[in-house]
C-alpha cells in the first residue's frame, strides 16, 4: 500500500463524514476493529437497510461479517471485495476500503447539496463515469422484462392447468403408481448411466493399453535408431571406395569431352577451308571454258586468226593469272 493511497483514503473518509479520526498509522500493523468498523460505516452508508451483524468478537463471526459485506456490495453496487484482504486488516485491506469510500465521494461530489439523503432505500449510487456498468443493468432489466413478459403471456394457459391439478383428488394408489413408475424410470436411467460408465472404464483400459504398446514400440525404434546411427555400415568402405573412382571417371569424361569438342571445331574449320578451295577451282574452270568459248566463236567468225600454239599459250597466260590473283 502507497502513502499516496493512504492519504487519499483518510482524506475521502474524512470528507464522507467518518466520526472516528483515521491516522496512516494506524494500517502499518493489523487492525481488524478499525477496519470492521469502518467497513460497517461504509456499507451502513452505500445501503443503509442493510442487515449486517456488526460483532466481530471471534472469527468465526469476522468471516459471516466480511462475507455478508461481499456479498452485499457485489449485488447492490457490483464492487467485488477481496475476503482476505479485508481479513488482514492492514495496508491492503485500505485497498479494499477505497473502492467504496471513492464511490460514495464520487457521489457526494456531484451532489453537494444533498449529501445528507445521497443514497436511501429506493436509490442506487451510480458512478458518472461509469457508464458501462450503467450499459450492462439496462441490458440486464431489458432482458428479464422480456422474460417476465413471456412467463405473463403463458400465465392463462398454466393457471387453468395448475387449478386442474389442484383441484383433482388423487387416489393413494394413483400417487404410489406414479412414485414407483418414477423410481422405475430413475432405475433404469441409472442402470444404463452404469452401464455406459462401464464401457468407457473399458475403452479406457484399451486406450490405455494401445498407449503402453504404442510407447514401447516407439522406445524400441527409438534405440534402434541410435544403435544404426553408431554403427558403420559394412558396404561403406566399398561405396566409398567407388566413390572415387566414380569422380576420377568423370574427370577424364570431362577431359575427352573438351578435347573431342576441340577436335570437331578444329575439324569443321578445315572442311570449312577444302570447300571453299573446292568452289574456287570450280568457279576458275568455269571462266576458263567460257573463255574458250568466246576464243572459238571469234575463231569462228574469222575475226581473229590464231594457230594452236598461241591458243594454249593464252590460256596458260591465263592460268598464272588465276593463281597470281589468288
Amino acid at each position: 500500500m502507497s502513502y499516496r493511497e493512504l492519504r487519499n483514503f483518510t482524506e475521502m473518509m474524512r470528507a464522507l463524514g467518518y466520526p472516528r479520526p483515521i491516522s496512516m498509522e494506524n494500517f502499518r500493523t493489523p487492525n481488524f476493529d478499525l477496519v470492521s468498523d469502518v467497513l460497517h460505516w461504509l456499507v451502513k452508508r452505500y445501503e443503509p437497510s442493510a442487515d449486517i451483524s456488526p460483532s466481530v468478537s471471534n472469527t468465526q463471526d469476522r468471516v459471516i461479517f466480511l462475507k455478508q459485506c461481499a456479498t452485499l456490495m457485489a449485488s447492490k453496487g457490483r464492487i467485488k471485495l477481496n475476503a482476505k484482504r479485508l481479513y488482514q486488516a492492514d495496508g491492503y485491506a485500505v485497498k479494499e476500503l477505497i473502492k467504496i469510500a471513492s464511490v460514495l465521494y464520487a457521489a457526494m461530489k456531484s451532489n453537494p447539496d444533498d449529501d445528507d439523503d445521497l443514497i436511501g432505500v429506493d436509490n442506487f449510487s451510480i458512478k458518472l463515469n461509469d457508464l458501462k456498468d450503467v450499459r450492462d443493468l439496462a441490458t440486464d432489466i431489458t432482458q428479464h422484462g422480456a422474460g417476465l413478459a413471456e412467463l405473463l403471456a403463458k400465465e392463462d394457459t398454466l393457471r387453468e392447468a395448475r387449478q386442474k391439478a389442484i383441484s383433482r383428488n388423487l387416489e393413494m394408489q394413483d400417487v404410489e403408481k406414479i412414485v414407483r413408475q418414477s423410481i422405475a424410470s430413475a432405475e433404469e436411467s441409472m442402470t444404463s448411466k452404469q452401464k455406459m460408465m462401464q464401457d468407457l472404464k473399458q475403452d479406457e483400459m484399451a486406450l490405455e493399453k494401445k498407449i503402453e504398446k504404442k510407447t514401447s514400440e516407439l522406445e524400441r525404434n527409438e534405440k534402434r535408431l541410435k544403435s544404426l546411427q553408431t554403427v558403420r555400415p559394412a558396404f561403406m568402405d566399398e561405396y566409398e571406395k567407388l566413390e572415387e573412382e566414380l569422380q576420377d571417371m568423370y574427370r577424364d569424361y570431362l577431359e575427352r569431352y573438351r578435347n573431342l569438342d576441340y577436335i570437331e571445331s578444329q575439324l569443321e574449320a578445315h572442311n570449312k577451308q577444302e570447300q571453299e578451295r573446292i568452289d574456287e577451282n570450280e568457279r576458275q574452270m568455269k571462266r576458263m571454258q567460257k573463255k574458250l568459248k568466246e576464243d572459238e566463236m571469234k575463231v569462228l567468225r574469222g575475226d581473229v586468226q590464231l594457230d594452236e600454239n598461241d591458243l594454249e599459250d593464252s590460256l596458260i597466260e591465263d592460268g598464272d593469272s588465276d593463281d597470281d590473283a589468288r
